[in-house]
């Protein structure tokens, strides 16, 4: 079930500034991260019957929008490519970090627009299995071709002859060379845009693996800051974090401004390219684009090395150097282009700050305006881009130890983390940390949220031994500094017990959470979602501490409250709904865990849909405890019914989909359809070695359990009982 466990919280509360924290108090409702809490892998194991078949489901995205090509050949293109990722499974974000584009490109590239060779190749190899790879690949290039190089519409009847067509036919080849010419400089002006493109995509990738570099940088030289020729290499590095990053926004925005302009320009070229057949029917000349000179992209610049004082900062320094004059020379084209064409200019950032305040605060606003809305929208790669952007921006006008900078920094975490990035979360939490404690003391409001924030993004990377030490000691100033009472105090109280549980010690964590609800009953309020939060966790660590019959107990009394506080069809109540059925499986009483299931399974697809994730969960474990009760016959027809449902949603490979056809299968020959279910493991073992390979474990344990069937099969032909 998801729900369970730690969320990233807000900023604790305080004066905004030129990108000053928007959130909530600390203490305040915590966000749902959404993913399959540890129960529910608990129980998906037990449920497979000991395999590891079992894993978790694709996050399911928005719908595609409606394609619009340019031309019917980038109409088929965007639809093969579309099902490429359909069929890898991988959501646009996923997709978008693994190929160099931003998730809004992609998405756009998708939507009907002639892509770059590069999106296309990077994109069949993130999407497509090695076996089927390569003749993917020749199929959407063939389709490229096809977009890049639409087929010409037949040309007209040739013109009546006499003395008036000899007249215009000259009027006509005049036509010709004047289309011929704006054609040639059409050609040459996408040949330009398509290489400031790659020229961007390029730089993109170079200052992406700069700023990781630099991040680590500035976090191993802050923990050396008390020497001064470290402190010089520490304020060197941190303003070449700010150059990169800005210049990072400049190649995104360059990038994007080329491919926008080439993709009018195609159409451009379209048109004129029908026109020049047009008046070839009437001329009957030679095609003048025939002798087109082939364009080959300039040769990248250059640049010496400096001197050997700081090797490493040297070579980032030559680097953004070279960075700089190419992204000067791309915006020069890019202008230029724009000029040419008669485009209105567009309204970005400066590529440079301005020496006028007004227009980098304006800048400022905007973007936070754009990063918030993005990050509200779900879209937290592009909100991380923008706050990145942001950082760089107020970085460079205001100082990197300005409040608006540090505070744009931690967005810029948040949203990372927010992304499915955990372990870069916690390393930009990090060196920020080091920054807010030379900057605003250990004391301030902000240092403790940081610390926070590390130790959640350090048990997101399941390393909860850390994370509980760590918000061991945080709380132990929490409670110096704010107070036991206070709710930043209360919600690191709630994070500390949590992982002390993941951590192996659920005894611990269990009376820790009864000390808290002590605490949050006097200080929240005893119908605080928190509270009620709180108490579902130590019922949780009670069943998991070897109390199952007190966890029954401790829930059946939770539920009752969770639906009157927060309504029967809260998310929270299915949680706990769910909890219980389980820990009255564990306390021995399997016929009422199915019946509680049952129920459960009726609410949730009635609130969340059939296809929901947690119903597709619940109609595993109501199968599973149906066996357990004893009716096999009734545990075969629900996971017949699971598998058909999980084949459609989730993909008949997918591991979850596996899991139920081995259930299936069991419950099949429990019921006593020895034949039937011999019939399923032959065609289950044939998958499981397809998808998994033959020496993996699941495939092992189904020819096991072929083996098995196919012996108990052969007796009961012979006369030997079943």
């Amino acid at each position: 079930m998801s729900g369970r466990g730690v969320r990233p919280v807000d900023a604790p509360s305080g004066g905004v500034g030129l990108s000053g924290p928007s959130g909530q108090n600390i203490a305040d409702k915590l966000r749902t991260k959404g993913h399959l809490s540890r129960t529910g892998r608990t129980r998906a194991r037990r449920a497979a019957g000991g395999t590891s078949l079992a894993g978790t489901e694709r996050p399911r995205g928005r719908p595609w929008t409606d394609i619009r090509p340019v031309n019917p050949g980038a109409g088929r293109l965007a639809a093969f490519l579309r099902a490429r990722v359909d069929g890898s499974g991988k959501t646009l974000a996923v997709l978008a970090e693994e190929i160099g584009y931003s998730k809004s490109q992609v998405s756009s590239l998708l939507s009907g627009r002639i892509p770059p060779q590069r999106f296309v190749t990077s994109l069949i190899d993130a999407t497509v299995p090695p076996p089927l790879r390569e003749r993917r690949r020749s199929e959407a290039e063939a389709l490229l071709y096809e977009a890049l190089h639409p087929p010409r519409p037949a040309k007209p009847a040739a013109p009546p002859t006499g003395g008036a067509a000899v007249v215009d036919l000259a009027a006509v080849q005049a036509r010709q060379i004047e289309t011929y010419d704006r054609l040639t400089r059409a050609l040459e002006q996408q040949a330009e845009l398509r290489q400031t493109a790659d020229n961007a995509a390029r730089l993109i990738w170079i200052l992406l693996g700069m700023i990781h570099r630099l991040n680590e940088r500035v976090g191993a030289l802050s923990r050396e800051a008390e020497q001064s020729a470290v402190r010089a290499r520490l304020a060197r590095a941190r303003s070449q974090q700010a150059r990169a990053e800005n210049e990072l926004g400049r190649a995104e925005e360059k990038k994007r401004q080329a491919e926008a302009l080439a993709g009018r320009l195609q159409e451009q070229i379209a048109a004129m390219t029908e026109e020049l057949d047009r008046l070839r029917g009437q001329s009957g000349g030679p095609d003048p684009a025939d002798g087109l000179p082939g364009l080959s992209p300039p040769a990248p610049p250059t640049a010496s090395p400096g001197p050997d004082a700081d090797p490493e900062g040297d070579d980032i320094d030559a680097t953004l150097a070279r960075v700089t004059a190419v992204n000067d020379t791309d915006s020069d084209t890019v202008h230029r282009i724009t000029t040419e064409l008669g485009e209105p200019a567009a309204v970005i950032v400066p590529d440079k700050p301005s020496t006028s305040p007004d227009v980098p605060n304006k800048s400022a606003r905007e973007l936070r305006a754009e990063a918030k809305a993005a990050s509200e929208g779900g879209d937290f790669g592009e909100a991380a881009r923008l706050y990145a952007r942001l950082t760089a921006a107020s970085a460079g006008y205001l100082g990197p130890d300005h409040p608006d900078t540090l505070d744009s920094r931690q967005e810029h975490a948040q949203c990372i983390g927010a992304a499915g990035e955990p372990a870069r979360a916690r390393e930009l939490y990090e060196t920020l940390l080091g920054d807010r404690l030379r900057v605003q003391g250990p004391e301030h409001d902000y240092t403790l949220f940081t610390r926070y924030q590390i130790a959640y993004y350090t048990g997101q990377t399941n390393d909860f031994t850390t994370a509980r030490d760590l918000l061991a000691a945080l709380l132990t100033d929490q409670t110096r500094v704010l107070g036991p009472d206070s709710p930043s105090t209360l919600t690191t109280r709630y994070a500390h017990a949590y992982y002390t549980g993941e951590a192996g010690e659920p005894f611990t964590a269990a009376s820790l959470y009864e000390g808290l609800i002590r605490d949050q009953t006097r200080v929240l309020g005893a119908d605080h979602p928190t509270t009620l939060r709180s108490r579902h966790e130590h019922a949780y660590f009670t069943g998991e501490a070897g109390f199952p019959d007190t966890a029954r107990l401790l829930l059946a009394a939770l539920v009752p409250d969770g639906e009157r506080v927060l309504g029967a069809d809260h998310v929270d109540s299915f949680i706990s709904r769910y909890q219980l059925a389980q820990c009255t499986a564990d306390a021995g009483d399997s016929a009422t865990a199915r019946d509680l299931l049952a129920a459960l399974v009726s609410d949730e697809t009635r609130v969340l849909g059939a296809d929901h994730p947690d119903t597709l969960h619940s109609r595993r474990e109501h199968a599973h405890h149906t066996a357990k009760a004893g009716d096999a016959g009734a545990a075969r027809d629900l996971y017949a019914g699971l598998v058909r449902d999980q084949a459609r949603v989730l993909g008949p490979d997918h591991r979850r989909t596996l899991a139920s056809r081995y259930q299936h299968v069991r419950t099949t020959a429990r019921a006593g359809g020895l034949v039937a279910a011999l019939d399923l493991m032959t065609a289950l073992a044939a998958d499981l070695e397809r998808v998994f390979g033959a020496d993996h474990p699941d495939s092992v344990t189904g020819r096991k359990k072929l083996a098995e069937l196919t012996r108990r099969v052969a007796e009961a032909d012979g006369g030997a009982p079943a």
